[in-house]
């Protein structure tokens, strides 16, 4: 399961901690978006050193930043960008109302009392809490794109940054007039402060890769053209972000092959001079794909008929056919010797089966968006 993988790891650090993420989300939280984007903004919150968990190694690295993306364009541009990016980067970058996720410190003081005022008199002193918020415009969303990148985010191929701040609240108590009485509450709010995390323009400047919307401004920096948003990909329109998650990732040698060869799309689609020739190199590309995932279908197509041709060539068992497609040359070879030819034509079967196998496909590029399309079919 793609849980599990070892080898589908885009950004170590990242992976490491998205893991342990997951790895401790209770199963009741998981039915709730809500309380799941709350305590993903809480694991990544260090509460000792008021920063970014493991802050240094995700600063040196490298990420796709995402940069005026609303709450609603996440899952569009999530599938669309990480066709091309190696990490992406998403974040509300401060906007929405605060979101209270948890008690950082409690801390107070009292005056000195003798032992005849501890009897008589009571305490006078004060109380401040501080609490950690999130800002976000709308956490029942974020946590469905949580749960629904799981995959993504599990290998590094994604992540959300939070922003935080930090809130305080100072009571002071004392004597009332009354002696029967509690103690005197006065409270008093001080400024709700921003956290020292790092922002995403931050991220952007060292990273210096963005991912930008067609309606977005120009940011200075080099950008990674939003023409992924207008190239035609039909493969994508019907396939859900938890299916294109899972996908991803269980084909993850075969969507890198895909990616590298969008990249240089892009790299040429980056060299044309004016908007005519753009929409020419566009089209030029959508026709491509179109062509290759065409021609995978007719791979795949071939490669079921031999393998069903072949199958009906077997003229051995089961458990010998197993052993020789275990143990290759060396059984056959010894299978001949015993009973003669008859070994021959099982071997042949099943050397057919290897060489027609699906399995030899899926290094390639083109499998990967092929099973994104055949996704599509099976979720109309």
């Amino acid at each position: 399961m793609w849980w599990l993988s070892k080898a589908a790891v885009e950004n170590a650090v990242v992976a490491r901690q998205m893991r342990s993420f997951f790895k401790g989300l209770p199963a009741d939280v998981r039915k709730e978006p809500q309380q799941v984007a709350q305590a993903y903004g809480a694991h990544l919150f260090h509460r000792r050193r008021r920063t970014l968990v493991d802050e240094k190694r995700f600063a040196a690295s490298r990420f796709h930043v995402g940069i005026g993306v609303g709450a609603e364009d996440f899952a569009r541009l999530t599938k669309r960008a990480v066709l091309v990016s190696d990490t992406l980067l998403l974040s509300h970058n401060g906007a929405g109302r605060r979101h209270a996720l948890t008690r950082l410190a409690q801390r107070g003081w009292h005056l000195p009392q003798t032992a005849e005022e501890e009897r008589t008199t009571l305490p006078t002193g004060s109380s401040t809490t501080e609490h950690l918020h999130m800002h976000c415009p709308d956490l029942d969303r974020l946590g469905h794109w949580l749960l629904q990148t799981e995959p993504l985010l599990r290998a590094g191929c994604a992540w959300y940054l939070p922003t935080y701040s930090v809130s305080s609240r100072t009571q002071h108590y004392g004597p009332s007039a009354d002696p029967n009485d509690y103690p005197t509450l006065q409270g008093r709010s001080d400024p709700t402060m921003h956290s020292d995390v790092p922002g995403l323009l931050d991220f952007a400047a060292s990273g210096g890769r963005v991912i930008a919307q067609s309606h977005t401004p120009a940011v200075t920096g080099q950008l990674v053209i939003p023409v992924i948003e207008d190239l035609e990909l039909p493969f994508l329109e019907g396939v859900s972000l938890e299916t294109f998650s899972a996908v991803t990732v269980e084909e993850f040698d075969s969507y890198r092959a895909f990616r590298d060869w969008l990249r240089m799309e892009m790299a040429n689609i980056d060299t044309a001079l004016n908007a005519e020739e753009i929409e020419k190199e566009m089209l030029k590309s959508s026709l491509r794909i179109k062509d290759e995932v065409r021609g995978m279908q007719a791979q795949m197509n071939k490669i079921r008929r031999k393998r069903a041709v072949a199958v009906t060539g077997a003229v051995v068992g089961t458990v010998s056919a197993s052993l020789v497609a275990v143990y290759g040359p060396a059984l056959q070879s010894a299978l001949t010797a015993v009973i003669g030819g008859a070994a021959g034509g099982l071997w042949s079967a099943f050397q057919a089966g290897a060489d027609n196998s699906p399995r030899t496909l899926r290094d390639n590029a083109w499998y990967y968006v092929w099973t994104l399309a055949q996704s599509d079919r099976r979720n109309p």
